[in-house]
């Protein structure tokens, strides 16, 4: 990447960003990386900055890379940081190539570390909507000594996030035995010091799917039972960076990276009982009105229909016969399809050891979850719709529940 004169850079070498040898020591950083944001980077930059300097003007950092864009993120990135001197510093990290999203994210956590950074806030440039104020809100626990990771939490309606609710965030919680409403929601907090002890044993995050690194700081900061916080922000904007992938592709992209990281973290998961509290404190998160009256559930349970007669066979080389057996029951009242939390945490955890069997190709496997997926968004929609936003938490409550019901079941198939 070539910088012209005034331009504050940090390069990087073996995949690790190094600082100038004159680089002074901060306080908190604000990381952010970019894939093909470049219409919107300079507005989350500038609520960044404005973040920093309302507390912390001469002792803070703006830190920002380019994950590998085909537009002109990069060159947005280099003319925002030559941009008038502020009183918070900006640099550009350079990644390395070949460029990725993880290896923007591990260029900056190294970089934020090398300069001394007692709090960073990790950012994703597709989270259009991020504040000035959440900047304070993200690395205030860590600089007050209450945590060392935190994670955010978003108002949303029913139809919102209904992959973390009903399968990132359940897994994860019953695994390492923490619950957190996001386990990859475009932000997070961090003592300065932890990247330093994950890095070095985690370089392949580099060549993970787009979120991958994301999910491996939480699944990192759950395994190493470091003290966690939770801190409500209001509602999340994200703006894709590019055309939204099809639901079988998200899913290879979001539920593969968990499912691998079950490997590495073996020894976490199926030792540990409970990890430390989560520190919330205020008001959490709302249940919005669900503005997606047309999500239709009839679609979604006549795809889980198909499926069953399509994909059989393939189910059959990852599914137990008994979790079969209850599934076929479920196809036959279409007007009151149900799909059961326990039964669809069983599918899961069948998917999830079938992953690390490798009994089929992984992307084949992860694919054919689709239509199961579908089937459980279809009963959650249905059972949620209509509730108060106590009713809605305890269906949340109850999903909760019925993965951590089936850790022992989980533990002793994974071989």
């Amino acid at each position: 990447m070539t910088i012209a004169p005034g331009a504050d850079v940090l390069s990087a070498a073996g995949g690790h960003a190094r600082p100038e040898p004159e680089a002074e020591a901060v306080e908190v950083a604000v990381a952010v990386h970019a894939v093909n944001q470049a219409r919107e980077v300079a507005r989350v930059l500038d609520a960044a900055a404005a973040g920093l300097e309302s507390r912390w003007a001469g002792r803070a950092a703006v830190l920002a890379a380019d994950g590998g864009s085909q537009d002109a993120t990069a060159e947005v990135l280099r003319r925002w940081c030559e941009s008038a001197p502020a009183p918070v510093r900006r640099r550009v990290i350079d990644a390395g190539a070949p460029a990725s999203r993880g290896r923007a994210v591990l260029a900056l956590l190294d970089a934020a570390q090398s300069l001394g950074a007692r709090a960073v806030a990790l950012v994703d440039a597709d989270l259009t909507g991020f504040r000035a104020e959440w900047v304070g809100a993200l690395v205030g626990p860590v600089l007050r000594g209450e945590a060392e990771y935190v994670s955010p939490a978003y108002d949303r309606a029913i139809s919102e996030g209904t992959l973390t609710v009903n399968l990132l965030a359940p897994l994860t919680g019953a695994l390492y035995g923490a619950r957190l409403q996001q386990v990859m929601g475009g932000c997070a907090g961090l003592a300065g010091r932890l990247p330093g002890e994950w890095i070095a044993a985690a370089a392949h995050a580099a060549d993970w799917q787009p979120h991958g690194a994301e999910l491996w700081l939480t699944t990192a900061a759950l395994a190493g039972r470091v003290r966690l916080a939770e801190v409500a922000l209001g509602r999340k904007i994200a703006t894709a960076a590019a055309p939204t992938p099809d639901l079988a592709t998200t899913l290879a992209r979001t539920v593969g990276p968990l499912f691998a990281l079950m490997e590495p973290y073996q020894a976490a998961w199926q030792e540990s009982t409970d990890a430390p509290p989560v520190q919330r404190s205020g008001p959490g998160p709302a249940v919005l009105a669900d503005g997606a009256a047309g999500a239709s559930v009839e679609q979604m349970v006549r795809a889980f229909d198909i499926g069953l007669k399509d994909l059989l066979p393939v189910w059959e080389q990852i599914m137990a016969e008994p979790t079969l057996a209850r599934l076929y029951p479920l196809a036959l009242s279409p007007d009151e399809f149900r799909f059961p939390p326990a039964l669809w945490a069983r599918v899961v955890a069948d998917f999830a050891v079938a992953h690390h069997e490798r009994r089929l190709p992984r992307e084949h496997l992860l694919r054919s979850l689709t239509p199961l997926y579908l089937g459980r968004v279809a009963g959650f929609i249905r059972e949620a719709r209509g509730a108060s936003p106590a009713g809605v938490a305890a269906i949340v409550e109850s999903i909760d529940r019925a993965f951590e019901a089936e850790k022992d079941y989980l533990v002793a198939r994974w071989r």
